[in-house]
């Protein structure tokens, strides 16, 4: 076998037991986000707050962005859909492409 040969072999292992340990940490991440949601929300509602009263409220607008964004990504590793309240239209009638009806605009 080649010098070149054993090296790529030993990069593809390398490559994949890589690949196990993101998603196994990815896993873990997901479990611990899941069990612990509500502390989370504690804490961005306290640092955010802390923020605030330090700044004197200057930086309220991207503070509360940057705290919705923290949130989202929170949620998503937890597994938690995210509640979208108010976007868009709601649908009536049609079916979606796996063949459920779908609802439309209130007419």
């Amino acid at each position: 076998m080649g010098t070149m040969k054993f090296l790529g072999l030993k990069l593809d292992e390398a490559v994949e037991q890589a690949r196990v340990a993101a998603e196994q940490a990815r896993s873990r991440a997901g479990e611990f986000a899941g069990q612990h949601t509500q502390q989370a929300e504690g804490v961005f509602r306290r640092a955010t707050t802390f923020v605030n009263e330090r700044t004197e409220g200057r930086y309220a607008g991207p503070l509360e962005r940057a705290t919705r964004v923290a949130q989202s990504g929170w949620e998503r590793a937890a597994g938690v859909r995210p509640h979208f309240e108010g976007w868009g239209t709601p649908m009536r009638g049609g079916t979606r492409t796996e063949g459920t009806s779908m609802s439309g605009p209130a007419r």
